[in-house]
């Protein structure tokens, strides 16, 4: 025979929920970015065919993370737009071997310098295509 236990913490009561409510909550919120590039890897063997000048269709991934504000958000995406658009217009349809910081751009390095570059960023990914990808985010 099983027997129904009813539990108090199952129910909250209406300080609980105010308690709860008042609580500081934490949100991630991440937007997509694209830009088309040519770069090579200047530093691998000879023969390496990421040695010689290509291109990709990049996906970069911003994640901010933060206590909503008085209006709900933890950063409006059209003032997230505003921070990144000057970002993706230095690299878009560029080579970004002539970018400053970017002479040596594998993915990594790329995810590191749109980082370092974005206020209140908690991780940046770059997908260079369908299947490769890198990420950087601040090491506690």
């Amino acid at each position: 025979m099983t027997k129904h236990v009813a539990s108090k913490h199952l129910v909250l009561d209406d300080a609980s929920r105010e308690a709860k409510k008042s609580a500081r909550l934490t949100a991630r919120i991440g937007r997509t970015y694209r830009f088309e590039s040519a770069h090579h890897l200047p530093q691998l063997p000879d023969g390496h065919k990421c040695k010689n000048l290509h291109g990709h269709n990049y996906r970069v991934e911003i994640v901010k993370c933060g206590t909503p504000d008085a209006r709900g958000f933890v950063q409006d995406f059209a003032e997230i737009d505003a921070e990144i658009a000057p970002l993706v217009k230095m690299v878009d349809h560029r080579l970004l071997n002539d970018v400053p910081g970017l002479e040596n751009p594998t993915a990594e390095v790329i995810a590191a310098w749109f980082f370092e570059r974005i206020a209140d960023c908690e991780t940046v990914r770059v997908w260079e295509n369908d299947d490769c990808w890198a990420e950087v985010s601040a090491r506690d």
